[in-house]
């Protein structure tokens, strides 16, 4: 299948945001949003996705490190269905474990314009989260 794809790294503070491009080889990210609440959220979701033309959307998902469902994914289930509800499109879950962590490593060693590029570690996060799902079906033949 191919068509963009939005990437979310939901946060209490920010919201990190990257998008694929229609033919899912380049992940690119996008300024962050500042967490006002959920029907903000929603609402710059929908205009988000809308001037994109993305068909999907993945969201960071926060398993344990042992890969369980603990209280953080269970309140991501909730954005996950509302982000579904909301926009009409099919939301995937991928593990985001380690990946802010990562970001944080990686946003360290760049240089202030390459930092420009990806606006906010949120953002970074997003595109690691985009590029994890987008590799993840690559070597699954998806």
């Amino acid at each position: 299948m191919q068509g963009r794809i939005l990437a979310v790294d939901y946060g209490k503070a920010n919201i990190g945001l990257a998008h694929s491009d229609p033919l899912r080889l380049t992940v690119s990210p996008l300024p962050s949003l500042p967490n006002r609440g959920r029907k903000d959220f929603l609402r710059r979701m929908r205009e988000l996705a809308g001037r994109l033309e993305a068909v999907e959307l993945v969201l960071g998902m926060p398993f344990g490190m042992d890969g369980s469902r603990g209280d953080a994914a269970q309140a991501m289930e909730k954005v996950s269905r509302s982000l579904a509800g909301a926009l009409g499109l099919p939301v995937s879950e991928t593990d985001e474990r380690l990946s802010t962590v990562e970001a944080m490593e990686i946003w360290r060693e760049m240089s202030p314009r390459q930092k420009k590029r990806y606006r906010t570690v949120d953002s970074l996060a997003a595109a690691l989260i985009l590029e994890r799902r987008l590799e993840d079906h690559r070597t699954a033949g998806v």
